[in-house]
């Protein structure tokens, strides 16, 4: 049974599971449009067009590569799924530290 906690949560890039998954952000954000009239006495404003960025951060080096394109999904573990037709690899960055592991953060965008 799905519960409101993260672990257990997958995400899959272009047909590749991405583990051992540490974190993933699902930003949907959209542009401000201002449509305030000269007659109106309070701004008001319609969502431009979704712009969402999605980053996860995985254990260990990955293959994964900027400009690789495919289909996202995410499993949360609450059991929603978020998917998207047609993404691509933005960033990909790896890092590590004294007595820490490496970790490869990915970065994908729309296409």
């Amino acid at each position: 049974m799905a519960n409101s906690g993260f672990n257990g949560t997958t995400i899959t890039i272009a047909g590749n599971p991405e583990t051992p998954l540490l974190s993933c952000t699902y930003d949907d954000s959209a542009a401000e449009v201002d449509v305030t009239g000269a007659g109106d006495a309070i701004h008001s404003y319609e969502a431009g067009i979704p712009n969402p960025t999605i980053t996860c951060e995985l254990v260990g080096a990955n293959d994964a590569a900027v400009a690789d394109e495919g289909a996202l999904s995410i499993a949360w573990f609450d059991g929603v799924t978020d998917t998207i037709a047609s993404v691509v690899i933005t960033a990909v960055s790896r890092t590590g530290s004294l007595d820490s592991p490496l970790t490869t953060s990915i970065t994908v965008r729309p296409s």
